[in-house]
């Protein structure tokens, strides 16, 4: 995020005389002016988030000027500006308020987040800049390649609230059975995992009047299923990874690890393995709190070059976009979903392939969108839903999904990718699905988006189309091209 410039809420206190620290001799205090101006600026965070924080820290700092002991207007501001960037300044906010009220509920529990949110965001900026980058290779180049199945939102079911728990059966691996030799059979499994492992905790992300917010949260004994059913590399970057606060985050990772799966989530948490001969590493991101964000283009650049010049392949997931059924398209401009700002994810896509990424792999909108072959890398700016019990809407475009399998040439360029048809019936479990939605979907959106349809009616994409029987050399570049612009446009090329 940007650090924007702020007036500090001591500002606000000193027009009264005060100074810095409030003090009992306020000349003037309308506490109930005040707490009416705290609870509008907690509606705007609460109804808008980042795109509301602006308007919510005006009035914090009005609820100040009315009552420069309001200890609510101090903690509350703090957290505007934290939405905002301006971790400094939230520090210095929050010092104001420990000063005021030492024993304000939640401030020693979030005040060492508050400085290692700070931390973070230097770590960014001081990411080195990489300047300018070779052009990246579009010829496959010869040697090894990797083999990997994508699917997208692993979503396993709820244990909170207790009142309302609704677990899968074998935990969670009935979720899975249906495509387990599907899952089972790819060299590397990635899925973004849409939920925290946790064995206890509550949530503070929903209000009680709430009809439109979810937290998951399942036993981390679920992590067990994860790696049975084969997957070795998770997103833990999305809006559900910090439902349940920092602990909840702290205990996911913890039970991948123990179960010997690769994850990406937090600033910093960059999943890296050798492949063969194949030093590969994935990095997640999304639109949230204390996670790299797409919306930090520059960051963005800067960390995938970085971790380029270590890797021969990275992988960049991302969680963003717009959601739902009207969410199909990808606008090529931000998204916004109720009104929290959501992501340029095309821009992202660009910004980070240029950068050195060989793979793009989105998720979030809960739908498929359409895919895109940039400079020889594949993007798929939306998987869909790949699993629930009970948690998401499966209506239409929402049960309609898909499992990507994908091989890359030994520089990144996308030798062949297949999207296997799923659909997704109640109560969430994928399965095979003979009529190919997912295919038909995805070719008709990709030509609406990117003017080609990417996949050829089998849902398959190959650069070097196989050479017919008898033939003595393989297909040139200019046949490749060919019948990439055949299948764009839904013609087949004779063999």
């Amino acid at each position: 995020m940007a650090t924007r410039d702020a007036t500090h809420p001591s500002e606000a206190a000193s027009a009264n005389g005060t100074g810095a620290t409030p003090s009992a001799s306020a000349p003037s205090r309308d506490e109930a002016k005040a707490t009416a101006l705290v609870e509008q600026g907690r509606a705007l965070l609460r109804e808008r988030g980042e795109a509301g924080a602006e308007d919510a820290r005006a009035a914090f700092l009005q609820a100040l000027a009315a009552d420069p002991q309001c200890a609510a207007a101090y903690w509350e501001l703090g957290w505007a500006m934290q939405v905002q960037g301006a971790f400094d300044d939230a520090l210095a906010t929050w010092d104001t308020l420990r000063t005021l009220a030492p024993d304000y509920p939640e401030l020693a529990q979030n005040y060492p987040l508050l400085l290692m949110r700070r931390d973070q965001a230097a770590t960014l900026a001081a990411l080195p800049d990489p300047g300018a980058l070779p052009p990246r290779e579009e010829e496959p180049r010869g040697g090894p390649t990797l083999g990997l199945l994508a699917v997208g939102d692993v979503q396993m079911g709820t244990a909170w609230p207790e009142a309302m728990a609704d677990l899968p059966p074998d935990d969670g691996l009935v979720l899975f059975a249906k495509v387990a030799a599907l899952l089972k059979s790819a060299p590397v499994l990635f899925g973004n995992l849409e939920t925290a492992l946790a064995d206890s905790g509550a949530s503070t992300k929903c209000g009680k009047r709430s009809h439109t917010c979810y937290a998951f949260r399942v036993p981390t004994r679920f992590a067990k299923s994860l790696a049975t059913t084969g997957f070795h590399v998770m997103s833990n970057a999305n809006n559900h990874a910090g439902d349940f606060g920092p602990e909840a985050r702290t205990s996911t990772m913890a039970a991948l690890d123990a179960a010997g799966i690769l994850h990406s989530g937090p600033i910093g948490d960059v999943a890296k393995w050798q492949q063969g001969a194949l030093k590969v590493a994935l990095i997640a991101f999304a639109t949230g709190a204390d996670m790299m964000r797409v919306q930090d283009l520059e960051s963005a650049r800067k960390l995938v070059a970085q971790t380029k010049r270590a890797h021969d392949l990275v992988l960049v997931s991302f969680h963003a976009g717009a959601e739902g059924i009207k969410a199909t398209h990808v606008p090529k401009a931000n998204e916004l979903f109720y009104g929290e700002e959501r992501g340029n994810v095309y821009a992202f896509a660009h910004t980070v392939i240029d950068a050195g990424a060989d793979l793009v792999l989105g998720h979030g909108p809960h739908v498929l969108r359409g895919m895109e072959i940039y400079r020889g890398r594949f993007i798929a700016y939306s998987l869909g839903n790949f699993c629930t019990w009970k948690g998401f809407n499966l209506t239409g475009p929402l049960g309609v999904s898909g499992a990507l399998r994908l091989e890359l040439a030994a520089n990144g360029v996308v030798l062949r990718a297949e999207l296997v048809p799923l659909v997704l019936p109640q109560p969430g479990a994928p399965e095979p699905d003979p009529t190919g939605q997912a295919v038909a979907a995805v070719r008709a959106l990709s030509q609406a988006d990117f003017g080609g349809s990417v996949l050829d009616e089998r849902g398959v994409y190959e650069l070097r189309p196989r050479a017919p029987a008898g033939a003595k050399d393989g297909p040139t570049r200019v046949s490749a091209v060919r019948a990439a612009d055949a299948a764009s446009k839904g013609q087949r090329l004779p063999r």
